[in-house]
């Protein structure tokens, strides 16, 4: 499970900023608390199962998601896929004359079988500054172990890790490249381990439909995740009586009825051809969100309450925030504009995150549990009043219909 995330100078985000998923010691909903809390055993930290986060458009909301994707893909692929001397596909912070000449930071910490993980990389466009792997035991007064540490071309490597020393010796970690990547390609069991996990944790964005379809049509072909994905999309009331596919052809069946009702035969339609938008996504995020709470996996995504009804984007938040049907610890987090979240009661302070741009077009993202909210208050009717920022600065748009007096 994700503890937290820290993103500098990547994109709209100058300075650090944190997103947390430790549970807060909030004095709130009671039956809310006892589901969306995981207790991480003998360590006294809970983590939360779900995060929200909101803001005006443009305001970074995205690029939260566009940095655990960038961190994601650079860990994964560094060392098979980027070539010697090739760019690093980063972007810094380009608003500010001194933040343009230094390195993007990004670290991670997060659960793993028994084991508490810190890893994190400084990086430029030309190579990899600095790069560090922390590990400690999942129990209170642990201390952390430095598994090995990389300053420019300087490596420091824990005696326990031989196999990353011999990489660094036989100098095998290009400029470019992750000394982490680059031990999980010699089958270290620690960095495969590390690697195995990122892999499995799924980031989508609104400009990865197509992957995301293709994805959940891939599991299509095994008849018992068919048979959920059909079912989970018969619970969102889409009209939809089964789904198959032929070669890579999927379709849906509809029932046709008569005038009195009655159901006379079934009518076939191309899936992509004839259902809605907001259908397609639901069925490209059934699987993901199968898997997720199956394996207790973490979900993060973009925009996820675009082009499905609120009430279906409540009923899917609440699968992670149930113990009954997330009894693994999967964690959903995922950027919105649908402002009814706040008042679904889906949500305590703590999960609820925005971000908000400055007047020289940085990012700063915040949670709500850094504002005191008067009990029984709505979180959506104080975001809505401008209490909590993030909200956007609206112009008078009529003078641009309105002639001038001469």
């Amino acid at each position: 499970m994700i503890l937290q995330f820290l993103i500098e100078n990547f994109l709209s985000f100058k300075e650090q900023n944190i997103l947390s998923m430790v549970a807060t010691p909030l004095k709130e909903d009671t039956n809310l608390t006892e589901n969306v809390e995981v207790s991480v055993a003998d360590t006294g930290i809970n983590l939360l199962k779900s995060a929200v986060i909101l803001g005006a458009n443009a305001s970074g909301k995205s690029n939260v998601i566009k940095a655990f994707d960038f961190f994601k893909r650079f860990i994964v692929n560094s060392f098979k896929n980027v070539q010697v001397g090739e760019e690093i596909d980063v972007e810094n912070f380009r608003l500010d004359s001194e933040s343009i000449g230094e390195p993007s930071s990004f670290e991670l910490i997060f659960i793993l079988g028994n084991n508490q993980y810190r890893y994190g990389f400084n990086v430029t466009r030309d190579a990899v500054q600095d790069e560090w792997l922390y590990r400690k035991a999942c129990r209170k007064r642990a201390k952390e172990m430095e598994l090995f540490l990389r300053e420019r071309n300087s490596f420091k490597v824990h005696p326990t890790m031989p196999l990353i020393q011999d990489i660094v010796n036989r100098k095998m970690v290009r400029p470019n490249a992750l000394l982490l990547s680059a031990a999980a390609q010699f089958n270290d069991a620690t960095a495969v381990e590390v690697i195995s996990w990122l892999t499995d944790t799924t980031v989508m964005s609104c400009s990865d439909e197509e992957t995301n379809w293709n994805d959940t049509l891939r599991h299509f072909d095994d008849p018992v995740m068919r048979e959920r994905i059909v079912a989970f999309s018969q619970y969102a009331d889409l009209g939809i009586e089964d789904i198959e596919k032929i070669g890579d052809v999927v379709t849906s069946r509809h029932n046709q009825y008569d005038a009195e009702g009655r159901v006379k035969q079934s009518v076939t339609f191309p899936f992509l051809n004839n259902e809605s938008e907001g259908t397609i996504k639901y069925f490209s995020l059934a699987y993901p969100i199968i898997d997720a709470l199956d394996n207790g996996k973490p979900m993060i995504v973009d925009e996820f309450d675009s082009k499905m009804h609120p009430l279906l984007t409540e009923r899917v938040i609440s699968l992670f925030n149930s113990k009954e049907t997330n009894p693994h610890g999967a964690q959903l987090i995922f950027t919105a504009h649908d402002t009814n979240l706040l008042s679904s009661g889906s949500f305590r302070r703590d999960q609820i995150w925005f971000t908000e741009k400055d007047r020289f077009g940085a990012s700063r993202l915040y949670s709500l549990a850094e504002y005191k909210v008067r009990g029984g208050a709505s979180f959506e009717k104080g975001y809505l009043a401008g209490k909590f920022g993030a909200t956007p600065i609206l112009g008078n748009m009529s003078k641009l219909f309105l002639k001038e007096e001469e």
